[in-house]
């Protein structure tokens, strides 16, 4: 496929500017009252005429100055936003050209242009693509990620051999807003080269509407200059791209095909080794085989004399552990029942002086009772509780009293003090 050099490109585009920059410049330093020439505009002669008055309010004129103003405005902050920045400063002498323009001038170009709703309508699209692009480069900025790609199988896989203004398409939104400009900036110059050829009588002035025209054939060549730079710059991208493809499935199919060779002797390689490899476990298993069969023999042997020395060891144990859980469980019966008899002993010493004494508690150990424990019960109570702090009354006084009557064999008088003194202590 045959693509013009770039430089060529760079070259028509940088005519067309120049063209333009000359075109709109001699349009605002040629007087209206120049004289006629072999290239100049046709022009009436002038004569005052007070009688000739605007079609359109100044009101309205001075509005369409502004929509034309902001148009311009608008494409010049577009052309800097995608990277025009020379189409950016001719919009600026455009701008001034229409600041120059005379109501008369405005009136003509407003009698051919009655409706600006497409300019608007372009403005604004123009400006909310400044806006959204410039949000982006801000959040592309901030959101940068590296990430990493997929390898081809071998060296120099081809890359797109992209023109010198990159390989980032232009958003289609943005080509849209430039197509829609340029149909507007179309429409004013069409508009404007109708008024061309209207001849108007100004009071104190003479002229005519040329120069609206060629302002205007100003904007639209700026204006188509930035549009055909959009859709070359897409256009070359993609033309870059679809090359790129080709030369990359061809490498990928050279890939492909070194590939499948390659696991074709690979197959060969592993069933030769595979066959190899069975042989060397067949016989190694056979061998080890027949070492586990020893092994569990001479195992065995000794697994059954160890069983039966551990046997002997176990029940040797077993009867150690029976005496001593006997005993343990003996002295823990015993312990039960001293606890039992305790709380036997201190609920009778709790009771009423006139309750009816249990024999057993008054009789002493000599003769199978257990008068002496009750003594202890009652001398440990008080004790216990002047340790902690406790206010034990005349326990003290009634357990010497009970000691006395016991010592003198009134065994009955010993019990009814201690019963005294134990209720005295836990009052």
């Amino acid at each position: 496929m045959n693509r013009p050099p770039f430089a060529s490109l760079c070259a028509a585009v940088a005519a067309l500017i120049l063209s333009s920059l000359i075109f709109t410049s001699q349009a605002s330093a040629k007087p209206l009252n120049s004289s006629p020439g072999a290239n100049a505009e046709p022009v009436v002669a002038q004569t005052q005429n007070p009688q000739v008055a605007l079609k359109a309010p100044d009101q309205d004129l001075e509005q369409l100055r502004t929509d034309l103003l902001t148009f311009v405005q608008a494409y010049k902050e577009f052309a800097g936003t995608v990277g025009m920045n020379k189409q950016a400063a001719a919009f600026d002498l455009n701008a001034e050209q229409i600041r120059k323009l005379s109501l008369r001038q405005l009136d003509v170009l407003k009698g051919f242009l009655p409706d600006t709703t497409g300019v608007k309508t372009a403005t604004q699209k123009l400006r909310t693509q400044v806006e959204l692009q410039q949000a982006e480069n801000k959040w592309s900025t901030s959101q940068m990620r590296f990430v990493g790609s997929p390898q081809p199988n071998s060296p120099g896989f081809p890359g797109a051999d992209y023109p010198s203004c990159g390989s980032t398409r232009t958003s289609e939104a943005i080509v849209d807003a430039s197509d829609t400009a340029l149909f507007a900036a179309e429409t004013v110059r069409d508009a404007a080269s109708r008024a061309c050829d209207e001849v108007v009588v100004i009071l104190g002035e003479g002229g005519n509407g040329s120069l609206a025209c060629l302002i205007t054939d100003g904007i639209y060549v700026a204006a188509k200059i930035v549009n055909y730079g959009l859709h070359f710059c897409n256009d070359k991208i993609d033309q870059a791209e679809l090359l790129a493809s080709y030369a990359r499935l061809d490498h990928l199919h050279s890939d492909l095909d070194a590939s499948v060779a390659n696991d074709n002797a690979n197959k060969t390689a592993i069933i030769t080794n595979d066959n190899t490899n069975t042989t060397s476990i067949v016989a190694n298993d056979n061998a080890n085989k027949t070492s586990i069969i020893n092994n569990d023999n001479a195992n065995k042997t000794s697994i059954i004399t160890n069983d039966n020395t551990n046997t002997a060891n176990i029940i040797a144990n077993d009867n150690a552990n029976t005496t001593n859980i006997l005993v343990n469980a003996n002295a823990n019966k015993n312990e039960l029942r001293d606890l039992i008899l305790r709380t036997q002993i201190e609920a009778d010493l709790a009771s009423t002086d006139s309750a009816t004494f249990v024999a057993l508690y008054l009789t002493p150990t000599a003769n199978g009772g257990y008068l002496d424990l009750t003594r202890t019960i009652v001398a440990q109570t008080i004790a216990n509780i002047q340790a902690a702090g406790g206010s034990t009354g005349q326990a003290q006084s009634l357990l010497s009293q009970g000691d006395a009557a016991r010592t003198a064999g009134d065994f009955k008088g010993a019990y009814t003090l201690y019963r005294k003194a134990y209720k005295a202590a836990t009052k």
